[in-house]
């Protein structure tokens, strides 16, 4: 018996993980944001892979280096699932880009949990903030002014969630391996006899 990799049928749960780990950069999908508010008003600060905004205009200087390691974690992913589901070394790929899109969110949600935390011991405008998190509300007073805020992780960062559990699962869904019987072997004719 003869093993053949099927391997021009693509993996499209695959595909659709890796294209997801993309769609989860766009410029609309931020993966942290922090609302403060005041008398009324409120301003979203967003926090990208490769940018901050306030308010929809970038704020440069606020991306840190688990943006950009997170950033290019999720690039490789997404490449390695696309790729992956279109060739023959498909479950490795996969699997990687999985593996990849996972740590992006690890990496990310690990580095700002750490800025975080400093905030509470670096002064911003001649005041601490203690309280914000990955997942927070409270109150900030600068100067004569507080402001109340409420911080949780966004859209982009739960897409790359979504894409991580996707690439998983194309894993179980990936073509496997045909079993194709050899071509039959030519049975050889008997020679006839000459007639007497």
């Amino acid at each position: 018996m003869h093993r053949r990799r099927n391997h021009l049928k693509p993996n499209f749960v695959g595909i659709a993980g890796g294209v997801l780990a993309f769609i989860s950069l766009l410029p609309f999908l931020p993966w942290w944001t922090m609302t403060l508010s005041a008398a009324g008003s409120s301003i979203d600060l967003s926090l990208y892979l490769y940018r901050a905004t306030a308010m929809g205009i970038t704020v440069p200087g606020l991306v840190s280096w688990y943006c950009w390691v997170a950033l290019a974690l999720v690039v490789v992913g997404g490449i390695l699932g696309i790729v992956g589901s279109v060739t023959k070394y498909g479950k490795k790929l996969i699997s990687g880009g999985a593996s990849l899109a996972l740590l992006s969110i690890i990496i990310f949600a690990v580095g700002l949990l750490l800025e975080l935390s400093q905030l509470a011991t670096t002064p911003i405008l001649g005041t601490t903030i203690k309280g914000v998190s990955l997942f927070s509300s409270g109150s900030i007073t600068v100067g004569e002014v507080t402001l109340n805020f409420t911080t949780y992780l966004s859209y982009g960062f739960w897409l790359a969630l979504v894409s991580a559990i996707v690439m998983f699962a194309a894993l179980k869904t990936h073509p496997k391996e045909e079993i194709v019987a050899p071509p039959p072997i030519a049975q050889p004719q008997p020679i006839p006899q000459p007639p007497p």
